[in-house]
């Protein structure tokens, strides 16, 4: 069969990073499957319900209207002319340049819960529903992929954690796409060689306490 190009995104890279022979079996031969938890599968339900109250405006149910405070926010920003998009699919290639998102010059992918543009500014939202856990890097990633996508000057980024109703928060300026791509890189490059040379060496983790679905690998043991 032949091998399709590479590209990434964030979660794959992440996926790569803690253990390129998992990410081998459920990503890439997929002669594996993970089934989906109790939690992920919430997470796809909360994530739908709002992709279609704020793109499509649906009405929230089944105990996810107390979600609607957040929905109406962007309600208000189209009033005031913004636009906004929920589900947003963005796609770069090799020169960091839009194509379209199963394109095959595709390098990296990403897709933002909503995004809100007026003038020169970009805002993008992406929902969180497990427990809070920072990660400033995706945040950085969302802005490179928002600057190479749209005509803005500015971008904030932020995660929202339904659960712990809280939120983390980013900004950006044009000039620090640079800094950003320079700080992914050497990652990418890492992910791209084990791809390339069809290298996907175990490497131990919290999964491979009986959570990781390559029970023939050395780590593996039983869920305690």
């Amino acid at each position: 069969m032949r091998k399709k190009p590479f590209a990434w995104s964030y979660s794959s890279l992440t996926s790569f990073e803690t253990c390129p022979r998992k990410h081998y079996h459920t990503n890439v031969a997929k002669d594996y499957t993970e089934p989906p938890s109790d939690a992920m599968v919430w997470g796809q339900k909360v994530h739908k319900a709002l992709e279609d109250r704020i793109g499509k405006g649906k009405r929230l149910r089944d105990g996810m209207d107390k979600y609607e405070k957040l929905a109406v926010r962007f309600d208000d920003m189209r009033e005031k002319g913004v636009t906004v998009i929920a589900e947003q699919k963005v796609c770069l290639t090799e020169d960091l340049q839009p194509t379209e998102f199963f394109a095959k010059d595709a390098l990296v992918r990403g897709i933002f819960d909503v995004v809100a543009i007026q003038g020169k500014t970009a805002e993008i939202t992406d929902w969180k529903t497990g427990k809070r856990k920072p990660d400033n890097a995706q945040l950085e990633l969302f802005a490179a992929l928002a600057f190479s996508t749209y005509d803005v000057e500015k971008v904030s980024t932020k995660f929202v954690w339904l659960k712990e109703k809280s939120v983390d928060k980013d900004s950006f300026i044009a000039s620090d796409q640079t800094a950003i791509w320079e700080e992914y890189m050497p990652r990418v490059d890492r992910f791209k060689d084990s791809y390339d040379s069809n290298d996907w060496p175990e490497r131990p983790s919290g999964l491979c306490r009986g959570y990781c679905p390559v029970r023939d690998c050395s780590y593996w043991e039983e869920r305690r």
